[in-house]
């Protein structure tokens, strides 16, 4: 049987193969396709080559611990936090047991970046301890990131000067609205990220049925407008006692399609390395994903303190994902390359 595609799709897709990028509209156009259509098969598999021939083939093992938890005046209607509906009282990790989870996630080397989480409102002499701590336990190759609430420029020139190379930020979907949380601030804040000279990460979420494809775009262009080094697509998970337990979700093909979109618009975001997709699965690593996170600790989408029980993926367990997906190497926080083999899964402990 031949498969007769149209003009436009291939012309699309042959420019974005080649490193042109995409347009909005054009973006648009390829997520308009039904996510199990022949079309939206082709968009996936051109990212998915795209990604590999960018970076060689090789997959990056990132890690995040939630350090500082509890209500958070933030109040989104997706997060497992938010002082309206949240579970959660509020807990600090020891010195003791951060040491100890940065120890266990970075073990190995091969870790090329590890956030340390708070909430939208935090200590910051806290969390200059936490990051001195964390210094000290830390592989010497892997980055040292955060994922903080909404922060002024002075704040990240510190955080810098402490050791912080990298900072996640978001203006989520539909932001002021499912969140108490002002879009411009959150603009802001991803500037003064820039503005310090700290890498940016960012990420499309929380995606829901029913966000509009133009939506989904616009929020893609952020990252690719302000020039992030990783990007993301995250699908809103139901998450039991929030307000959107009961509100649906997109599946995790139509979360690959997404992410293949947005893999192939990369070129236009100067600098931009990653993209991410969760939570993992092997649909969007065969779609354009590159990069995978274990978390340790408290989680938004999850009703666990410790995530690992729940929803959360290992170190292990996101290498074996990565092999299974045919990624053959894991870049390392000093760009440099490991290969990733199924001995390099038993010497890491992964199986």
């Amino acid at each position: 049987m031949t498969m007769n595609y149209g003009q436009k799709l291939l012309q699309v897709l042959g420019r974005a193969q080649n490193g042109l990028g995409l347009t909005r509209d054009e973006c648009i156009y390829l997520l308009k396709f039904d996510e199990a259509s022949p079309e939206s098969s082709l968009t996936r598999s051109v990212a998915n080559d795209f990604t590999r021939k960018r970076l060689n083939n090789a997959g990056v093992l990132i890690g995040q611990i939630g350090v500082d938890i509890g209500p958070c005046v933030g109040d989104c209607k997706f997060c497992v936090f938010a002082a309206g509906h949240t579970k959660f009282e509020k807990y600090r990790v020891s010195d003791e047991e951060l040491v100890q989870q940065v120890e266990e996630l970075t073990e190995h080397g091969d870790l090329y970046g590890l956030y340390l989480m708070t909430m939208h409102l935090y200590d910051k002499d806290n969390l200059l301890h936490m990051i001195h701590v964390a210094k000290n336990a830390i592989h010497p190759k892997t980055r040292l990131w955060v994922n903080i609430g909404d922060t002024d420029l002075d704040t990240f020139k510190e955080l810098k000067k402490a050791g912080v190379s990298g900072a996640y930020h978001v203006c989520r979907l539909r932001e002021g609205i499912d969140t108490k949380l002002k879009p411009e601030a959150r603009l802001q804040t991803m500037r003064n990220i820039l503005a310090a000279e700290i890498e940016l990460q960012t990420c499309c979420e929380p995606i829901g049925p029913e966000h509009s494809v133009e939506e989904v775009v616009n929020n893609f262009f952020i990252g690719v407008n302000m020039g992030a080094i990783s990007r993301a697509c995250m699908r809103r998970t139901p998450v039991p006692g929030t307000p959107f337990e009961n509100s649906g979700q997109i599946s995790q093909l139509r979360l690959a399609q997404f992410c293949a979109v947005i893999s192939l618009a990369a070129p236009q975001a100067k600098g931009c390395k990653f993209t991410s997709v969760h939570e993992p699965n092997q649909a969007g690593f065969i779609s354009g994903a590159n990069l995978i996170c274990a978390e340790s600790g408290a989680n938004p989408r999850d009703t666990s303190k410790n995530t690992q029980e729940n929803i959360g993926w290992t170190t292990g367990r996101c290498r074996k994902l990565l092999l299974e997906s045919g990624f053959s190497h894991l870049i390392l926080g000093d760009d440099t390359l490991v290969p990733l083999t199924l001995d390099y899964l038993k010497q890491t402990n992964s199986i």
